[in-house]
Parts: structure tokens; C-alpha cells; sequence
């Protein structure tokens, strides 16, 4: 009769740990995997972006403001519509200035355009304020306005008024082929966001990272460039600032004696906070100084930019 050998305790013992160092393995892998394909995911979106901002500069003659500068706003309006009826329009909607005429139109719009769409709230943590719409920039001027299938068409067909609904047919000028989409669904690049203050559909550009919306934040620079490129007309950085994902200013080169050098001061910058779904913590009125490492802190070092090649900030960094 042959002797049944049973394993030892050691045996067992051994082939468990083995087990849970290849599962480890196995685990970080795949971690690893999903992290890169997050990331790129994130950059393809961006490049697409790039590509189509270059698309509009040729076509226009200059890159979108991004909301920050009344007179840059104004000025690109009456590039883009240098047939736009001023005069009629001031006499139609009272305004303390023809920005904030601009805005009005484009909100009181974008409320038409969508009013026969279903638009679910959602979590009411992803507000964002839309006041001046910095994070809405890229969908404005490069899809324009929803139609009813919730697809951005351009802005309206009239020259004399390209934002009002009641004038009919889209011009169909969309540089990027974005969809409006349900703020529950997973699409990486969304552009539905409620305001539950307004009747208006906000449009975002961003992704999902941890089950919280982030969006891209664009920052044009000025034409002359110069220290003031990332200025506000009052001298202030420009900033876009939530608890959810943190204080997002534009990054400089470096600074000498107080003078700012920006990275692409003449076209623009367009930031991504990455996986960790932070732009940075940072004292917001602290320039973030690439070269000297001033005001760059760890949220900041995966953050995906267009000046590092649609790749994260630390790849640029000394």
C-alpha cells in the first residue's frame, strides 16, 4: 500500500504567500494599466482640443477669449460678427455694457436652445459658477449652441444677431465634435452641467475622475504677450477656484525682479487636473514658477497641460 503524503504546514504556507505576491503583482499591473489609459484618455481629449483651437484660429484670425477680459470679449465678437446689429440689440436687452450684453445673449440662448431636452441635475456637487463661464470657453466658441438633440450646431445663422434662437438654422460652424450629454452618463468628454440657480445648460468640457466631473480650464494668453498675458484687467492672475478640484491659475516659466515669463504668453494654456482630480492647493495669489518650483506643490505634478505636450506637468519640470 502506498503512503499518502499530506503537505506540510510550511508548504501550505509558502504556496499562500507565493499566491499573494502574484496576485499583488497581477494587481499593481493592472492598477498601473488603467492609470495610463486614464491619462491618455485625458490627453487624446486634450489634443483633440488643440487641434481644434488651431482649426478656429486659422478660420477667425485669433485663438477664443476665455471670459476674463471684457474688451477681449467684445473685440472678438465684432471680429467673428462684423455685421452683428449693435444698436438693435442694446435697444432690445438693457445692459451695463456690451459684455455683459454678450452674456446675456449667450445665456438667454443656450435656455431656449435646450428646452425641449431632458436634463438631469444630478449631483449638486458639481456645480461650478458660470457667472463669467472661464470653464466654458471651449464649448462656446468652438461647438456654439445645442440644438434639440443636444448636439452643438454652431451659433445661428443670422450675422446680424448669432445668438438668437428665434432667427432658425445653425450657421453649422462646430471646430469639434462634442455631444451634450446626461450628467449621469460615463462619456469622457461631457458637456452638460445645471446650474439649479438658472434655467441655463452650462456646457463643460472634462472627464470623470473618482465619480466627480473635472473640467478643462483655458486660458488665453494675450497677442503682445508680456508679463500681463495671464492677467485680468485688474492685474490679478486669472484663476478658476472650487472646493472640488482646488485653486487653477496659469503656470509660468519663471519670474525675474517681478516680471512674470509665462509659458505660451502669445496663444494659450489648457489644464487638465488629472487623476488625482486636483489642480492644486496652493495660495491661489503665489505665480507657480516652473523653473524655481515656487508655489508648485504635489496636486500640481500630474496635471495635464497642452505646454507639456498633452502629458503631466512634472515632465516639464526640472
Amino acid at each position: 500500500m502506498k503512503t499518502r503524503h499530506a503537505f506540510t504546514l510550511v508548504e501550505i504556507l509558502t504556496v499562500t504567500v507565493i499566491i499573494g505576491i502574484l496576485a499583488a503583482l497581477v494587481t499593481a499591473a493592472v492598477a498601473g494599466a488603467i492609470r495610463h489609459a486614464q491619462r491618455g484618455k485625458i490627453g487624446w481629449n486634450m489634443n483633440q482640443m488643440t487641434i481644434a483651437l488651431d482649426h478656429y484660429k486659422a478660420e477667425i484670425g485669433e485663438y477664443p477669449p476665455d471670459m476674463f477680459d471684457d474688451e477681449a470679449l467684445v473685440r472678438h465678437v465684432k471680429k467673428r460678427w462684423p455685421r452683428l446689429n449693435w444698436q438693435a440689440l442694446r435697444a432690445a436687452m438693457p445692459a451695463s455694457s456690451d459684455a455683459d450684453l454678450i452674456r446675456q445673449l449667450i445665456n438667454g440662448a443656450y435656455s431656449v436652445t435646450v428646452n425641449n431636452m431632458t436634463v438631469n441635475a444630478g449631483n449638486t456637487n458639481r456645480q461650478i459658477d458660470f457667472t463669467d463661464m472661464p470653464p466654458g470657453s471651449l464649448p462656446l466658441w468652438l461647438g456654439g449652441f445645442p440644438n434639440a438633440d443636444g448636439k452643438l450646431s454652431g451659433f445661428f445663422a443670422d450675422p446680424e444677431n448669432p445668438f438668437d434662437p428665434s432667427t432658425g438654422a445653425f450657421d453649422k460652424k462646430v471646430f469639434i465634435d462634442w455631444e451634450l450629454g446626461d450628467l449621469d452618463s460615463n462619456k469622457s468628454v461631457r458637456l452638460c452641467h445645471v446650474n439649479e440657480n438658472s434655467a441655463n445648460v452650462v456646457p463643460l468640457a472634462g472627464n470623470d475622475i473618482r465619480n466627480t466631473f473635472v473640467p478643462f480650464v483655458y486660458f488665453r494668453g494675450k497677442i503682445s504677450g508680456g508679463d500681463d498675458a495671464y492677467k485680468d484687467p485688474n492685474g490679478d492672475v486669472k484663476q478658476v477656484g472650487s472646493p472640488m478640484f482646488g485653486w487653477c491659475v496659469p503656470y509660468a516659466e519663471d519670474m525675474n525682479n517681478g516680471v512674470i515669463k509665462w509659458k505660451n504668453p502669445t496663444t494659450y494654456q489648457l489644464l487638465h487636473p488629472g487623476l488625482d482630480g486636483s489642480f492644486g492647493k496652493t495660495d491661489r495669489t503665489v505665480v507657480r514658477n516652473i523653473k524655481s518650483g515656487v508655489g508648485i506643490d504635489l496636486p500640481d505634478l500630474d496635471n495635464i497641460t497642452n505646454f507639456s505636450d498633452c502629458k503631466e506637468l512634472q515632465s516639464v519640470l526640472p
